[in-house]
């Protein structure tokens, strides 16, 4: 587009238009050209705008930011739980399954046949009485039913003994104990059965006579209460008891049945010769040292909820195994049937702190005698006398120590203690005696929480449960009421800070 083209342009626009409207043309047609010749030659100079700081933005930015880190840490800290200490009392009682042993002898069948039992459990034979019967035939059963009146009657004396049998297990039955069932259904057959022999008995010589049948009558060789539940432990002593004999999965119970048909030598009843009876029970962790100087306990059974005190001791067996024994000396008959039984020991009342069980922990302390304790300058600090050896300089150094427990022998400072540590060497006031820092010993306690970090506070268990420990309020250096402790105390040690 050269120069005549453009004044061509420019003189038509002339013509047909004012003034004006040729100048602002011409000025927009240069502007065109302008732009033209800039494209061809790619000097394009684009431009930069200015960018504004946004406030709101930056102000935003900055609480998200705030906000994620607190967030992050608040889920990632650990989480404090604790407890207030307050006063409480317990009634100790502790739940055992015991042993049972009696002065009792085992009888054995003098020969094979169907047996027809005379006396059921629990009742007293006297010497010469007739326990039970064989049958070699098996016919007994049904001559005896053939005879039997048509006006028989149950007695009252036995529909009440029945009752009680039947009250006694609805009240005590437990879904985890379902051989309950069987024992009460073996006792209510032995009492139909012994209800039945009894009507008949009179006839059973005139019936065996007149039907040639050979009955093989056995009486009793001594005196006493008869049963005809069987195990192995019968006639074992108690120096003979072993750990294994208090599995009674180990050593069930098998029950002699009316009519069921035995062989020669299968063992019968038992024979309990005396009205005295000893349970054995084994001791949990700690438990000897607490009924140590008791003479008597008192349990409650939970069969029937009989409540009796026996006389209590320790008894070693031949292995050296300790076990607790408490005798009786009446009711033997009420657990004739059984070989072991669940009780508790009933224990009095104890008062003190109560505190949750799962915020007990336990730490080993440095164990130092109590002669060596020392006072600081200040006449109120306690800690020790230490032997410093610096360069070959031997001097003493007070150095302060937290004391957690003290008892009549020595006192128990923390193994964490910097000034303190194994081998070092201690001196008694007023005295040339060293003593060597070494011995440990565990302790029971709680973190207390009441200065912002944890402080280990010993305890001394006066009673306990399953959920909750009392404990003695005036333990030195102990707790006191409406501390707060810490419920989980393992994911924290000594000195930490919790609420950082």
């Amino acid at each position: 587009m050269n120069l005549l083209f453009l004044k061509s342009i420019e003189k038509n626009i002339y013509v047909q238009y004012n003034v004006e409207t040729c100048i602002y043309a011409r000025k927009v047609l240069f502007a065109f050209l302008r732009r033209i010749k800039l494209a061809k030659s790619k000097k394009i100079i684009p431009y930069k705008k200015r960018r504004n700081l946004n406030v709101g933005i930056i102000i935003f930015s900055l609480l998200l930011l705030y906000t994620s880190v607190y967030f992050i840490k608040l889920i990632t800290r650990k989480k404090i739980i604790y407890n207030e200490v307050v006063e409480g009392s317990m009634a100790e009682n502790k739940t055992h399954t015991g042993l049972i042993l009696r002065d009792e002898s085992v009888e054995a069948a003098p020969a094979g046949g169907y047996i027809n039992i005379y006396m059921r459990d629990g009742k007293r034979a006297a010497v010469g009485s007739r326990v039970y019967s064989l049958d070699a035939t098996g016919d007994l059963k049904k001559l005896m039913e053939a005879s039997a009146g048509k006006e028989d009657t149950v007695s009252d004396s036995s529909v009440i003994e029945m009752k009680k049998k039947l009250s006694n297990f609805t009240s005590n039955y437990s879904d985890s104990d379902f051989e309950y069932v069987y024992d009460t259904k073996y006792l209510l057959d032995n009492a139909a059965s012994e209800h039945s022999n009894i009507i008949n008995i009179e006839n059973i010589d005139n019936i065996s006579n007149e039907n040639g049948l050979s009955l093989n009558m056995v009486t009793s060789p001594a005196s006493g209460e008869v049963s005809y539940a069987m195990d192995d432990i019968a006639e074992k002593k108690e120096e003979d008891l072993t750990k294994s004999d208090f599995d009674s999965s180990k050593h069930t119970v098998s029950y002699i049945k009316n009519e069921q048909l035995v062989e020669e030598g299968t063992r019968i009843y038992r024979v309990v010769h005396s009205e005295s009876w000893s349970i054995y029970f084994e001791f949990e962790k700690g438990e000897e040292e607490l009924y140590a100087e008791k003479k008597t306990l008192t349990v409650k059974f939970k069969s029937n909820g009989l409540i009796l005190t026996g006389d209590y001791s320790v008894v070693e067996t031949k292995d050296g195994y300790s076990l607790g024994k408490l005798t009786f000396d009446k009711y033997m008959v009420q657990f004739i049937s059984n070989r072991y039984v669940d009780f508790d020991i009933q224990s009095s009342s104890v008062n003190g702190l109560k505190i949750p069980s799962r915020s007990v922990l336990e730490k080993d302390f440095y164990t130092i005698p109590i002669d060596f304790i020392a006072k600081g300058g200040d006449g109120v600090s306690d800690g020790f006398y230490k032997e410093v050896d610096k360069d070959g300089n031997v001097s003493t150094v007070f150095v302060p120590a937290e004391i957690i427990k003290v008892t009549d022998v020595n006192c128990y400072i923390s193994t964490e203690n910097k000034d303190i540590a194994s081998g070092d060497k201690l001196i008694k006031p007023d005295s040339n005696e060293i003593f060597e820092v070494s011995n440990k010993e565990k302790l029971l306690g709680v973190y207390n929480i009441n200065k912002g970090y944890t402080i280990f506070k010993t305890i001394d268990i006066l009673g306990s449960n399953k959920e909750f420990y009392i404990v003695d309020k005036g333990t030195k250096y102990g707790l006191k009421v409406y501390d707060h402790i810490l419920l989980n105390p393992d994911n924290y040690k000594e000195g930490d800070f919790i609420y950082q």
